[in-house]
């Protein structure tokens, strides 16, 4: 990576563009220096030319590296400006003519600062969104060879050899007497670092970088969290926190600073529903490939099938294990790292994780757990500086207390406040009635005014072992009980395991409770309730203990759990599969 000024260097969310040659530039050599929003003097020294880009390197000499103004579009007739609303105009000054006008306001400047030799300027504009074919020139004063397509941002420092070497091959390049004037010394580029950084102009300001991400509702918390996240960017931390802290949240604004940066982020979570959120949240990152949101086991399967690796068994540890071997393999690279609910990363992961990394010791990554929602036991591996979040952002202090004391062991203080009495409900139910329970706890939430997506319904179990289906009607709704609920429809109230909500929220939160004695019992209440932003409701004694095959043999019992319907070969034709069926049900 070359030496940055500043350093990190950050470039404002709406210039996506900028921020993909930037993530493109921090994979130059170590020698070079790259130079971030210069604002060079005009002449009369009353303005400011700025440059987006400017590489200094031992071979290279000086490189602008320029991007069209913002609102500049291509068309068959010319470079025209887009106005915001609409109007197409004809630009008077085209991309070309405003990179030689650069060059020679940085010459000009250079001059005055009293530099003794000048290495020759390169111009390049860069247009990665600009669908070019290759050796398509933008006129007489950018040719090829001078232009940075998104294809050429995958080799960044051959694309600049190219432009310097006028399109020559750089090795025949290399041998003529003009290269040597191009090469810059130990002590003129020194000399250059010096007169060109303090004209580098003021970073965005990180309100501006993270209001894509929403606010808290207490500014004060808003503030703390800005704070947080400009710290845990800096460097690599393991950050513990209760449920409602801000972790999911921190995540996602240390996303944005990072691809700021110019960084391409891996962005890891322990679920899909997890994952599926981020991705929502974190859209036009994604977008503008500035960052990858999935769950660990998803990327690990989808490199390893790129690889042609990929183990016989997909259990955790054999999909880590894989990943570790094939990094060799693997080309694709990112630039730092972010594991939202880790404390579900089991041990032999962190290791290949880190080998994703371009620079797997120094590359930041952010560590975000709650320990006491590990089921695994003590999450070993993580990577991080230890910290300790004690925020509360989600719940008042009356849901908070029953999560805690669901869990005594979390390790949390109790809030010394007892809360609001009406934001926790306990009701009496049995396995006998809680179904039509549940269906009378629905109508009054919707006579409340919520609506069936404000609203989930959680459970020790997987859904499977409840004997309702996706699309049943419980009170005024239809159940979402898809595993992959995002894609159901939002009029229908969701229902799940309470593993599978990690990480999430809901305004309303409705609790199956178990009439038995779970070997995971606090932990599953404890998760629970945490998801709950305003209203935790508990069905007690609501649901026996689900049977298992061995069990119902012994008691001369069948399994009551739902037998999956039989899947059928993808290239069946429809009256096969029709006749198939039919013969299945007879």
């Amino acid at each position: 990576m070359p030496i940055l000024h500043p350093d990190p260097p950050r470039i404002q969310p709406h210039r996506q563009a900028a921020r993909e040659v930037l993530a493109s530039l921090r994979r130059l050599p170590a020698e070079a220096h790259l130079f971030v929003h210069l604002g060079i003097p005009e002449g009369d020294g009353q303005g400011l030319g700025e440059l987006d880009f400017l590489v200094l390197h031992p071979e290279l000499g000086l490189v602008i590296v320029e991007l069209p103004q913002p609102g500049m579009e291509r068309s068959e007739d010319g470079w025209v400006r887009v106005r915001e609303d609409g109007t197409r105009i004809a630009e008077v000054e085209t991309p070309g003519a405003a990179l030689a006008r650069k060059q020679y306001l940085l010459l000009n400047f250079l001059k005055k600062a009293g530099l003794e030799v000048i290495p020759p300027i390169t111009r390049i504009l860069a247009v990665p969104d600009l669908p070019l074919k290759p050796g398509q020139s933008l006129g007489p004063d950018l040719p090829a060879c001078r232009i940075l397509t998104r294809a050429k941002l995958r080799q960044p420092f051959a694309a600049l050899q190219e432009a310097v070497a006028g399109g020559r091959p750089w090795a025949n390049w290399r041998a003529l007497d003009e290269a040597a004037h191009a090469s810059l010394g130990k002590e003129p580029l020194q000399a250059l670092v010096e007169i060109l950084t303090p004209v580098l102009l003021p970073q965005p300001h990180l309100a501006a970088l993270m209001a894509a991400e929403g606010v808290v509702g207490d500014p004060e918390a808003q503030h703390m969290l800005d704070h947080l996240a400009h710290n845990f960017s800096q460097g690599r931390y393991r950050v513990r926190g209760a449920p409602g802290s801000g972790k999911s949240l921190l995540a996602r604004k240390v996303t944005r600073l990072w691809a700021a940066e110019g960084r391409r982020v891996l962005v890891l979570a322990s679920t899909r529903a997890l994952a599926w959120a981020t991705r929502t949240a974190l859209d036009e990152l994604v977008r503008n490939h500035q960052a990858r949101v999935t769950t660990w086991e998803d990327l690990a399967v989808n490199l390893l099938e790129d690889a042609r690796a990929l183990p016989p068994s997909l259990s955790g540890l054999d999909l880590a294990a894989a990943l570790a071997r094939a990094l060799p393999t693997i080309h694709e690279r990112w630039d730092a790292l972010v594991l939202d609910e880790a404390q579900d990363l089991e041990p032999g992961w962190m290791e290949p994780l880190l080998g994703l990394l371009g620079d797997p010791a120094r590359d930041p990554v952010l560590v975000l757990e709650d320990p006491a929602q590990n089921r695994h036991g003590e999450a070993s591996g993580l990577t991080g500086q230890p910290w300790r979040l004690d925020l509360s952002l989600r719940h008042g202090a009356a849901i908070r207390r029953a999560t805690f004391q669901a869990m005594p062991a979390c390790g949390w203080a109790l809030p010394e406040e007892a809360g609001d009495p009406e934001a926790l409900v306990s009701r009496p139910s049995s396995p006998a009635t809680w179904r039509r329970d549940l269906g009378e706890i629905l109508a009054g939430l919707q006579q409340d005014g919520l609506a069936a997506s404000q609203v989930l319904i959680l459970t020790p179990h997987p859904v499977a072992q409840l004997g309702i289906g996706h699309g049943h009607s419980i009170g005024p709704w239809q159940v979402n009980a898809s595993a992959e609920w995002w894609e159901g429809a939002p009029e229908q109230v969701r229902l799940g395991p309470v593993q599978a909500f990690k990480g999430l929220e809901a305004d309303a939160v409705v609790y199956l409770a178990p009439a038995y004695r779970p070997k995971d019992g606090g932990r599953s209440r404890y998760g629970a309730l945490s998801r709950a932003r305003q209203r935790a409701i508990v069905l007690d004694q609501a649901l026996e203990e689900p049977l298992r095959p061995h069990d119902a043999d012994a008691s001369g019992e069948r399994d009551r759990r739902p037998i999956p319907a039989p899947s059928l070969p993808r290239e069946l034709a429809p009256a096969a599969a029709a006749a198939l069926l039919a013969s299945l049900r007879s």
